[in-house]
């Protein structure tokens, strides 16, 4: 071979050998570029799919607590219902005891007693003494137990009996009806019943 080709031939052999070097810092160049690419296709992807996964578990959240606010809401609804049942049964029995006790010979001690006590706590004057319409028929022993002018009229929100004693010159009431006392005791069963219902 001659000197010429020689010498080209080792030119050529170091533009190849070069060639081939540039080739693979380029293609490692390529690769890690790549890599760096995926991976960072790969943290975005993760990001977006954990975003995602978030979004539907605070979702889901939202979803199940308002189903049990609602559950809740519907729970106290149907106690309240029921502790009112409760309470109406137990207060339609002390009703018709108390309806019993108005037709026996006790009431009308009661009820002349009641009126003394009631006069005894109001200053002179005329009072109207008022009953539910049954009891009109003791308005005479009424007058006389109240020991000043009295009249007796009918009331007709007193369903139960009792007596409501006015001095209507005073501006005084006494309300002395066993409706109001059965209604009074409301709360209180409400309350030492153990029906109460925290809100």
């Amino acid at each position: 071979m001659s000197q010429p080709e020689n010498k080209l031939d080792k030119f050529s052999s170091a533009v190849i050998k070069d060639a081939e070097e540039q080739r693979s810092k380029i293609l490692n160049e390529i690769e890690e570029y790549r890599k760096s690419q995926m991976e960072k296709a790969e943290e975005e992807i993760l990001h977006e799919a954990y975003i995602m996964i978030q979004n539907e578990i605070a979702s889901i959240k939202n979803k199940h607590s308002r189903k049990i606010s609602l559950s809740e809401l519907e729970g106290r609804r149907k106690l309240l219902m029921l502790r009112e049942e409760l309470s109406g049964k137990v207060f339609d029995e002390a009703a018709s005891h108390v309806l019993n006790f108005t037709k026996s010979q006790e009431y009308l001690k009661y009820m002349c007693d009641t009126v003394k006590k009631c006069c005894n706590e109001i200053p002179e004057g005329n009072v109207i003494i008022e009953v539910k319409n049954d009891d009109l028929q003791f308005a005479d022993m009424l007058v006389t137990a109240s020991g000043r002018e009295a009249k007796v009229e009918t009331n007709l929100n007193i369903r139960l009996g009792g007596v409501l004693v006015n001095n209507v010159s005073k501006g005084i009431v006494i309300d002395e009806t066993l409706d109001l006392k059965i209604s009074s005791q409301k709360d209180w069963f409400a309350a030492e019943s153990g029906l109460s219902i925290g809100m």
